[in-house]
């Protein structure tokens, strides 16, 4: 997924300059920190200081040789009593660049861009939560506020009890097929679930515990049969004539 973070060197002449004289460079060109802050910096060049500021929302990024703004989970700020200036805000963004997750703990599979003040909602790949701790879509069970369950809508069954003979199970997560999508399947990690597709033309076969060729298997409905047979046939089909084009 390619960050907008990359608007944000085109927009800022929208924010501007401070234009303040910052003192002596440490090297005639380069960027450095503002003491006290954390989305400052000064910009030398040829040997003339000027500070800046970042886009609101980015903070200074001392350890990049590019562009010298990221996001706060990008960006070390350890400046003692660091500050921020105050967001800039609008009908959509809380601040002009950022990311931001929609919805709640039951509806996770959303989450918000910012970008110059436009706030751009975006869905995460069928069966992927937004995590706000690393920019990402993830499995809902590892995002902390995401209820798994009630997100896929999917309750992992209790794993049968064993006897001290026996010991502790050796598996360590378990299948089951999905009761409403035969290409679908759940594979439950420590009683948590994660929804995965097999694809358009193969669905979930419960005996092999994996997904096969959708004619494999018997409990797909027969208009979903169809349609998978004639993508794998359509394939098969691009494929060959590709292959004979290159004869």
């Amino acid at each position: 997924m390619a960050k907008i973070i990359l608007s944000a060197v085109v927009c800022l002449a929208m924010f501007g300059s401070m234009a303040i004289a910052a003192g002596p460079c440490p090297e005639a060109n380069g960027t450095y920190p503002v003491s006290g802050s954390c989305d400052a910096y000064i910009e030398c060049v040829n040997g003339v200081a000027e500070e800046k500021l970042c886009p609101d929302g980015l903070l200074f990024n001392g350890r990049t040789s590019g562009y010298p703004c990221g996001y706060p989970i990008e960006v070390q700020c350890d400046q003692p009593q660091a500050r921020s200036r105050p967001p800039q805000s609008t009908d959509e963004c809380e601040r002009q660049f950022g990311y931001y997750r929609m919805g709640d703990s039951k509806n996770c599979g959303q989450f918000k861009n910012c970008a110059s003040g436009r706030g751009y909602i975006l869905d995460c790949p069928d069966g992927l939560a937004w995590n706000p701790a690393t920019y990402r879509c993830d499995w809902p069970d590892q995002v902390e506020d995401c209820d798994a369950e009630a997100f896929l809508g999917f309750k992992c069954p209790p794993l049968p009890a064993r006897s001290p003979l026996l010991g502790e199970p050796e598996e360590e997560y378990t299948f089951y097929p999905s009761p409403n999508n035969c290409q679908q399947y759940f594979l439950c990690i420590e009683g948590r679930p994660r929804r995965i597709s097999c694809g358009e033309d193969m669905a979930y076969n419960d005996e092999l515990k994996q997904c096969d060729d959708i004619e494999n298997v018997p409990n797909c409905s027969p208009e979903i049969k169809q349609r998978g047979i004639e993508i794998k046939n359509a394939r098969l089909s691009a494929a060959a004539a590709r292959k004979a084009g290159h004869k």
